[in-house]
């Protein structure tokens, strides 16, 4: 057994003593291909400078411990064979944690070497012994800098220097010439060419192209972001409103100032070249520049780790709990799935099937969630879809649950056969289709996968109601079927289990008006187990589980409306059910979505004023208004109450207003522009009929005559209101409204009754007739 001095070392470092205090200098960070890419934000930044710029200013005041800036943990595990950079003759150490702060102390590294070089050209003529002082100390403090982003071997027996990139990511080669490396990260290409620029004369680093990735663009903007940070360093304004205390000239010989320089000692009147250039303005930005170089240099303190051993580098990270953003519980299971890879076969895990699936999350996160926390939050809720997916289980969002969980699941899957390629291939998929089936932005891909135009239609209609009432835990149920159907080039029975577990949605919510139970009762689909309640739709580890067929799914999901908490089975049971449930206040796009369920393929029924009916109608496509594009259409995207919803309103049947719920019943609502909703606000029923009767007219004629008719009567609309009436293209749903003769509770519990009959003629046949 390993004494426990041998499992790791610790030990705070300065950025120049974490470049140059292991291995003798010569040694090379690497980020391993599991660790997320460099996407530090404004804000990480701020915090970082802010910090900064706090400690530097303590410095005036003392030397003790609050004078340092601490950065947190750098997590290293030393390569003892550097099987990817045989070439290499320095020692590489692979990041598990602090690849974010260490990229950024680097950039601010090449940010200070410029701005000295930048201010360096303004100074003014000095004394001799200031301006030999002041030449020695910047070449001292540009070499410090200089060696946090690029490091050196020896070649050729020891008598020729060649440099190195400090960090480079898991697809770069260093090597000991030109010709045996091979560079392709943005970090390690931006590295490169700032080597070439300190070892010139140039005195502005011109931002080099290294590649349209969001790396390469975070890298770039990043150090725009610290540079203009530098440039405030100087300017008493910024520190004064933003709550900094500026260091003013008068503090330079202040408190641990003077223990920076290196130099100084070298000088025979120390404090008489420090009073010259204190008294002398015009090399204040310089200066103050150049104590802040040697600061970031001496005081900035990073706790580096180093162990031999990458799972124990995976335990302390956790124990530590670093204060960088925590690796997702998805970034630490690729470590082991990269040895699962390599150990079970001679094919590397580059360019493997677990690679690919790899690259493909790691794309579709990148291309949908551009902040750390959104990946971070699509993650966690990723393998929450995928666990129930997978086993049927519950995970917590819990990061440190979410690790344990997500390893066990893979460890099971490796007992059988390809089980980690199918492992990866299905959280990919998981990831696919939460990504395009259930972020509203991205319903357009839907085309893709659905070429029909009116199949893809539905399900955009269909998936935009299930994103619209965060109903995340039906999508491991339609994932089983998607991942089936795409395995088929058939989505046949997708469609079929997309308007079941629709049609269940519907008609639960709207019969209990809440969210309480019902997902319990997606979790019991997807669970096995011997209850009769528990219907194994899973996939297992093994993933041998077999699909339900679409009619037991619809038997499942009947079985869950006819039960102690729901209790229906029947249409009337259920329109029973919707009479008493003030549905507006629960889901507003349940009711919207409930009101096209209704109003499709239906028309006025001549004989019941205010209502539709589908007796004696043909369909036709004018009243299709199940589509896609009838959701997302501005003319029917809010709810309005027609009797209005407040405590009491004059001109209205107060019996309407007896209790709460009646005004917020289906019977009650309608779908209008959101214009036309402002405008209506509390007026009568006489002059909101005259508005309706005005919105459904087939053309402006119709509609200016109802305006006058309304004017002839003494009712009088805003010039606005005016406008949206006779501009607004005619609203179909609200056919037969202005025909009512009193809007009153009576008639909006009839309303409430029709529109809950049609609404269930069109949904359930979705879960089948038995």
């Amino acid at each position: 057994m390993k004494k426990v001095s041998e499992l790791f070392t610790a030990q705070a470092y300065n950025p120049w003593e974490v470049a140059n205090n292991l291995s003798n200098g010569s040694a090379g960070f690497r980020i391993p291909e599991y660790q997320r890419t460099y996407d530090w934000s404004e804000n990480n930044i701020h915090r970082l400078m802010s910090d900064l710029f706090t400690g530097f200013e303590r410095l005036s005041r003392g030397t003790g411990a609050d004078t340092f800036t601490f950065l947190g943990t750098l997590i290293l595990v030393k390569d003892q064979q550097q099987r990817q950079e045989p070439k290499f003759r320095g020692r590489s150490y692979s990041i598990v944690d602090g690849q974010q702060r260490l990229t950024t102390l680097t950039l601010l590294s090449c940010v200070l070497i410029e701005r000295l070089r930048l201010l360096n050209k303004d100074l003014p003529k000095l004394s001799p012994e200031s301006t030999e002082w002041l030449s020695s100390e910047a070449e001292s403090l540009e070499e410090a800098l200089a060696s946090c982003t690029r490091g050196v071997q020896l070649v050729q027996h020891g008598t020729v220097n060649y440099p190195f990139p400090r960090i480079v990511r898991s697809n770069d080669r260093r090597g000991d010439s030109t010709k045996e490396e091979e560079l392709k990260s943005a970090i390690s290409i931006f590295l490169s060419e700032f080597i070439k620029y300190i070892q010139s004369e140039e005195i502005e680093f011109l931002l080099p192209e290294i590649g349209n990735s969001r790396e390469a663009e975070k890298i770039l903007e990043n150090f725009r972001i610290i540079k203009s940070f530098c440039e405030k360093l100087n300017d008493k304004n910024w520190f004064d409103e933003n709550d900094f205390q500026f260091i003013e000239a008068q503090k330079f010989t202040h408190g641990g100032y003077k223990q920076l320089w290196k130099k100084l000692q070298d000088v025979n009147d120390g404090n008489r070249v420090i009073s010259e250039l204190t008294n002398n303005v015009e090399t204040h930005n310089y200066f103050r520049t150049l104590m802040l170089a040697a600061y970031f240099c001496n005081c900035v303190a990073v706790t580096t780790v180093i162990t031999p051993d990458e799972s124990a580098a995976f335990d302390i990270f956790d124990a530590l709990n670093t204060t960088g953003e925590p690796l997702t519980a998805l970034e630490t299971l690729k470590p082991h799935v990269i040895n699962a890879v390599n150990q079970s076969s001679t094919k590397e895990f580059q360019g493997s099937d677990c690679s690919l699936s790899f690259e493909k999350i790691e794309k579709l996160m990148s291309d949908n969630f551009q902040e750390t926390k959104q990946k971070q939050d699509e993650t966690k809720n990723l393998l929450i879809t995928f666990a129930l997916y997978l086993k049927g289980r519950k995970i917590s969002q819990n990061l440190s649950d979410q690790r344990k969980e997500i390893l066990k699941f893979f460890n099971e899957s490796k007992q059988v056969n390809n089980g980690p390629k199918q492992f990866m291939e299905a959280l990919a998929f998981a990831s696919e289709y939460r990504c395009n089936y259930w972020v509203p932005k991205n319903f357009g891909r839907i085309n893709y996968y659905h070429a029909e135009h009116s199949e893809a239609d539905e399900v955009k209609l269909l998936c935009s109601l299930i994103s619209a009432t965060k109903t995340s835990l039906t999508l491991p149920i339609l994932l089983r079927y998607w991942v089936d159907g795409k395995e088929r080039q058939n989505y046949a029975n997708y469609m079929k289990a997309l308007k079941a577990v629709t049609a269940f949605l519907v008609l639960r919510r709207s019969a209990t008006g809440g969210t309480i139970g019902i997902d319990t009762c997606f979790r019991d689909i997807m669970e096995a187990g011997s209850s009769p309640k528990k219907f194994g739709l899973c996939t297992g580890s093994n993933f041998r589980n077999n699909i339900l067929d679409v009619e037991e799914l619809k038997e499942s999901l009947k079985s869950k409306l006819d039960s102690p908490a729901v209790k229906f089975s029947n249409k009337e049971e259920w329109i029973n059910h919707v009479l008493d449930t003030p549905i507006y206040t629960h889901s507003q796009p349940l009711v919207r979505f409930i009101l096209f369920c209704a109003t499709n393929y239906s028309a006025v029924d001549v004989e019941n004023a205010g209502l539709l009916t589908r007796k004696d109608i043909l369909s036709s496509d004018d009243r299709n208004y199940l589509t896609f594009d009838n959701w997302v259409s501005d003319l029917y995207c809010t709810v309005e109450h027609v009797a209005p919803n407040s405590d009491k309103s004059e001109g209205w049947d107060p019996n309407i207003y007896s209790n709460s719920r009646i005004k917020n019943t289906l019977g009650n609502l309608v779908l209008l522009p959101a214009k036309e909703n402002i405008a209506l606000g509390n007026a009568t029923w006489k002059k909101k009929k005259i508005f309706y009767n005005a919105l459904t007219g087939v053309d402006k004629k119709t509609r200016e005559s109802a305006l006058n008719q309304a004017k002839r009567e003494g009712i009088k609309f805003h010039k606005k209101t005016e406008d949206i009436i006779l501009n607004t293209g005619k609203l179909s749903m609200s056919d037969g409204i202005q025909n009512v003769e009193s809007w009153d509770k009576d008639f909006i519990e009839k309303r409430t009754r029709r529109i809950a009959s049609l609404a269930w003629d069109e949904l359930w046949p979705w879960l089948g007739n038995s």
